[in-house]
């Protein structure tokens, strides 16, 4: 009988990992049904549906590709609470740099939409914008994973 290597053990991610990605799962989702809500049904207690679409995409390819995140999103969680998610250091550096050039430049965008960029249609929204920082996170938290514990699924 073969000794199993450490790489091949299931790694269960830490709790606040997956705690941090469900909490920033949630998150966009409420974005994504609060703006089909907006544009199907229309409620007072929630921003106008120009409040959550930039344009810079038509509503109905945007909606697809927001559910295709999501759904990403949830294959990674459920991967992760199940152990089969396992860290890698050349995804978790590629996931960092592009989460924080990602959260860099809405960061970026978000600032100079209230500010200097105010005139600037994309610039000033704001409600977009803060939801990519989001999924900026999102990415960040997922490098912050595989970075921190690469070394556990490493073989011997």
């Amino acid at each position: 009988m073969h000794a199993l290597r450490t790489s091949q053990l299931p790694i269960a991610a830490p709790r606040i990992h997956c705690v941090l990605l469900a909490f920033l799962i949630a998150a966009f989702l409420f974005r994504v049904c609060a703006q089909a809500i907006q544009a199907w049904r229309p409620v007072a207690w929630l921003p106008p549906f120009e409040s959550w679409h930039s344009a810079t995409l038509p509503y109905s390819l945007l909606l697809g590709s927001q559910l295709a995140i999501l759904a990403v999103q949830l294959w990674v969680l459920i991967a992760m609470l199940r152990g089969r998610h396992r860290p890698r250091k050349w995804l978790g550096f590629t996931l960092l740099v592009l989460g924080a050039a990602y959260f860099s430049f809405m960061l970026f965008r978000l600032v100079g939409g209230l500010t200097f960029l105010r005139h600037v249609p994309w610039f000033e929204a704001v409600l977009p914008t803060e939801f990519h920082l989001v999924l900026a996170a999102f990415l960040l938290v997922l490098a912050d994973f595989h970075l921190r514990f690469q070394e556990r699924a490493r073989v011997p």
